[in-house]
């Protein structure tokens, strides 16, 4: 463990806490966030709303000091989590370490989200890299399954025990190797009456999704939104960028191109930007709109297909 000026403590703990009944939910997250209080470090939970009205009634008046939400409506999509957390952070920093309880929701995912989401937790490791935040994941085991306790334990590098103690994992994989594993999944294909063009200008870019989501019933500001998206993606990949845009039932895809070799980062633009300009900031915009926000390395370029709503889901919403 590090500490920098001011006792700033630069290191991520990134645990799984694996629980089978309220009574070993409470074991690990009562001691956990006490702890965190009696030591006058921000705390910060979000679970389900059953676990927070478990959690509120052992704290009792202690609960108040605690930072809280309900997960379903704590970053609905993954990079807005992963910045709700890197935010959380950086407006605590000061007071040392910061202490999270984090739990994903799985109930309910498609399959393509629950992959999406555990890149995201693997992509903790680095997006928090640095921090002083001590993040405990519950994983309901009642409800989460085999599959997804097994990934549990490669894309967190320690296993909580009662919520004190921590234990290495011995499956734990670097997240660079496991996120690659997710994307050896291929995407979808793209369907042969897309609408295509290379192009080889940035305005042409946003005038070519703007054009399309006019097409398929986006309403005026949702496809301007698109077309920022589309636009930072682009700017990302480097031109030119063979696109193509189809419907698929609730949303539009857009896909780019870029045929040559462009090192590319499936984590880009899951990090707020910062002062100084970097690769990719403007990918974090671009994730905050899109649904799903794919980057891929492959064989003589890169692809990042985008996905998002259509006016006829957001009005059913």
């Amino acid at each position: 463990m590090r500490c920098v000026g001011g006792g700033r403590m630069t290191e991520f703990i990134h645990e799984a806490g694996l629980y089978g009944s309220d009574d070993e939910f409470l074991g690990m997250a009562v001691p956990f966030v006490r702890d965190g209080l009696d030591r006058g470090e921000p705390v910060m939970v979000t679970t389900t709303a059953g676990n927070l009205a478990l959690l509120g009634a052992a704290l009792g008046d202690d609960a108040r000091r605690v930072d809280y939400a309900e997960s379903a409506y704590f970053g609905r999509r993954t990079a807005q989590r992963a910045a709700a957390f890197l935010r959380y952070w950086e407006r605590n920093a000061a007071r040392g370490r910061v202490r999270v309880l984090a739990e994903p929701v799985w109930a309910g995912r498609s399959a393509r989200d629950v992959v999406t989401w555990k890149r995201m937790e693997s992509g903790l490791n680095v997006i928090l890299a640095g921090t002083g935040v001590w993040m405990i994941c519950p994983y309901d085991t009642r409800t989460a399954g085999p599959g997804l306790v097994e990934d549990a334990l490669r894309t967190h590098p320690s296993i909580s025990v009662g919520g004190r103690e921590r234990r290495p994992s011995p499956t734990y994989t670097d997240p660079a190797r496991f996120i690659g594993e997710c994307d050896r999944e291929p995407l979808p294909e793209i369907p042969r009456d897309a609408a295509v063009a290379t192009i080889g200008h940035l305005r042409r870019v946003r005038h070519f999704a703007g054009e399309q989501a006019r097409l398929h019933g986006l309403a005026e500001d949702r496809a301007a939104m698109l077309c920022v998206a589309v636009h930072e993606a682009a700017r990302y990949l480097g031109l030119p960028v063979t696109a193509r845009m189809w419907e698929t039932f609730g949303a539009l895809v857009c896909d780019l191109w870029a045929g040559r070799e462009t090192e590319c980062d499936p984590l880009a633009g899951f990090t707020p930007p910062g002062p100084a300009e970097r690769p990719g900031d403007g990918l974090w915009v671009a994730r905050q709109i899109c649904d799903y926000l794919d980057i891929r390395q492959e064989e003589g370029g890169c692809r990042i297909r985008l996905q998002a709503a259509t006016s006829r889901l957001q009005e059913s919403a």
